[in-house]
């Protein structure tokens, strides 16, 4: 490993038969700068290389980074610039999986995390320390093995170390005593609560996060997982204020005076994941458009759309055929694309994405 910036370049398509490509097309290390423009001079190669072009370019999906997104030198904005995409817009998104990094963090309890990496750094720093503790745990005849690492980089291990840390926190707590490193917070019930708590939430936005990730999901199926998580914040918050704790274990085991600490940051998660995914929410129509057709109303879609949609729906032999195929398999064998033109080309889009 190196200290050199790694652009990975991944390419979703589709070509006229609705079949999908997908792929990892390129990793350039960018050895001097990471500026928009040898963001774009790079994609630029890699297009060529491959014999695709610029103007069939439907969405991009980046981290957020002002060289990919910069109002007029980011990797988009040179894109734009250098392209025409008049007759259809590129759609630009931040990266869904990244977006809920983001708002993860909101989750902020410096507190807690603090103590934490502090007592498993005290374990796993030192051999003869960590081996003890491990014997410790045998001798205590734990059902827990060994605690884990946490990592700043890979966040998925912030939500195994403290759901491990918590488990045996009766166990580190005898334990760091015996080496003379009391932890005073384990004894303190408010601290225990807000544990629990970060405990909970983390383990629902890891089960979140690992939703969203693999192969042959479309961009409606993504936001789907999203919008069902924003629903699922609503729940967590109208229970926690009824002292409900049926989706938060963990908490439910400190028995909580108040919960109103919890409720105000899931109030919080709320807002960003509203602001965070606007620009999914701006392209709502045309996703529904693509996976549920028969049950849009016209009068909410892209007029460029609205006379087709309204012959579409209205024929009973196509509504049959969507009804009993495969989301692909349909557009692919039964819309016609001299007679749907422009929701022939939406499905084209939104497939790509």
């Amino acid at each position: 490993m190196t200290d050199t910036a790694q652009l990975a370049i991944f390419i979703r398509g589709v070509d006229e038969n609705f079949t999908i490509h997908e792929e990892l097309a390129a990793l350039y290390p960018m050895k001097e700068t990471t500026r928009g423009e040898d963001v774009f001079l790079s994609l630029k190669e890699v297009l060529q290389k491959y014999g695709l072009k610029f103007n069939n370019l439907a969405g991009i999906a980046t981290d957020g980074a002002p060289s990919m997104v910069g109002k007029n030198e980011g990797l988009v904005a040179l894109i734009r610039k250098h392209f025409d995409f008049s007759d259809t817009p590129l759609m630009q998104y931040h990266c869904i999986i990244h977006q809920v990094h983001l708002c993860a963090k909101k989750v902020n309890f410096e507190g807690v995390m603090k103590v934490v990496v502090k007592t498993v750094n005290f374990i796993k720093s030192k051999g003869l320390n960590h081996r003890d503790f491990q014997t410790f745990l045998e001798q205590m005849e734990s059902e827990y093995g060994d605690v884990l690492y946490y990592s700043e980089v890979r966040w998925l291990s912030r939500g195994k170390m403290l759901d491990r840390v918590f488990q045996l926190k009766d166990e580190i707590k005898v334990f760091m005593s015996l080496k003379g490193k009391d932890i005073l917070e384990f004894s303190d019930p408010d601290w225990l609560c807000d544990f629990g708590f970060l405990v909970d939430i983390t383990k629902h936005l890891n089960n979140l996060n690992l939703q969203l990730q693999g192969k042959n999901n479309f961009i409606h199926d993504l936001f789907g997982k999203i919008r069902a998580f924003e629903m699922k914040l609503k729940l967590f918050k109208s229970q926690l204020k009824d002292q409900n704790f049926a989706h938060f274990p963990a908490l439910k085991t400190c028995d909580p005076v108040s919960t109103e600490r919890y409720v105000l940051t899931i109030t919080d998660l709320e807002t960003h994941f509203d602001s965070r995914f606007s620009d999914f929410k701006n392209n709502e129509f045309d996703m529904k458009v693509f996976y549920s057709p028969f049950n849009v109303c016209a009068e909410d879609v892209n007029e460029t759309i609205q006379m087709e949609l309204i012959d579409f729906q209205s024929n009973p032999s196509l509504k049959e055929k969507f009804t009993n195929t495969g989301l692909i398999e349909f557009y692919s064998k039964y819309l016609k694309q001299s007679e749907f033109p422009n929701i022939y080309k939406n499905a084209l889009r939104m497939a790509s994405l």
